[in-house]
């Protein structure tokens, strides 16, 4: 049976139609699904997110000061920088010999500034014994306070020009540290269940965790206890000359060793 060419072109047309309807609704349905899942995702990723518990733990151990730091300054005069040098040298002897005589060690020790030349300050008018100037900067460790009041009268009864600078801190001590930290964690850990049992909730797992209150001067922040103090001393001074010494009483200050941890938790529901 012959079919004319208007109707075939007008059935072909009618396909062509069907076709790209059917086309255009598998396109909208994958639309909706892409969209539909995409959402889903979403919030399943928010209620991750939004599913925790942040808490602070902070761990603090108070210690007595248990060192000291002490300067001295010696001066020699002569008639060349030589000779100057070696009556200030000869003077910086005698006093580290006393002082390790009292148990301090070598290590104790160090010199923190040398200088020489011309003396400005005191030449004599008809002599050139005081012409040139050697002078020497020690600073001296002390880790037994029990020992303080005697280096202090060893160097205030010897032929020092200048004893000042009295500074407390505390040793290097990785076992109070380590303990810091441990109370930092443990505070942390009271406070996330305290909250999570309040809410209803309990905890999961930890999602993240991170040291806080780190320095470059051993991980720790070492702050002193009382404000009015600087930040890692307190100092006195004692006159030398005349023949005199004052008598002085030292005291050193309480540290705080802090350590500080931020935790996240996940939060899940109470079975």
């Amino acid at each position: 049976m012959m079919v004319s060419g208007a109707a075939w072109l007008g059935e072909t047309l009618s396909a062509i139609c069907i076709k790209e309807s059917n086309m255009k609704l598998v396109t909208i349905v994958f639309i909706l699904f892409v969209v539909i899942e995409s959402s889903h995702s979403q919030t399943q990723e928010s209620s991750v997110i939004n599913n925790q518990l942040i808490v602070y733990g902070a761990g603090s151990l108070d210690q007595q000061a248990n060192r000291a730091y002490i300067n001295f300054t010696v001066k020699g005069f002569g008639s060349s920088i030589q000779e100057a040098v070696n009556v200030a040298r000869a003077k910086a002897s005698d006093i580290a010999a006393k002082l390790f005589a009292l148990g301090l060690k070598e290590s104790d020790l160090y010199t923190s500034q040398f200088n020489s030349g011309d003396n400005f300050e005191g030449k004599a008018f008809l002599s050139s014994k005081r012409d040139y100037r050697g002078q020497i900067d020690v600073n001296v460790t002390v880790d037994s306070l029990q020992l303080l009041e005697s280096v202090v009268q060893v160097l205030a009864s010897s032929a020092v020009d200048r004893l000042s600078n009295i500074n407390f801190g505390l040793r290097s001590d990785s076992t109070m540290k380590l303990e810091a930290r441990r109370l930092a964690v443990v505070n942390a850990q009271d406070k996330a269940r305290l909250m999570a049992s309040q809410l209803g909730v309990s905890l999961g797992k930890v999602l993240y965790m991170e040291e806080l209150l780190s320095y470059s001067d051993g991980d720790f922040y070492l702050p002193p206890r009382d404000r009015g103090v600087s930040a890692y001393a307190t100092s006195a001074v004692v006159a030398v000359g005349s023949g005199s010494t004052q008598t002085v009483a030292f005291y050193g200050q309480r540290f705080s060793v802090r350590a500080g941890v931020k935790v996240v938790y996940e939060l899940v529901a109470s079975k």
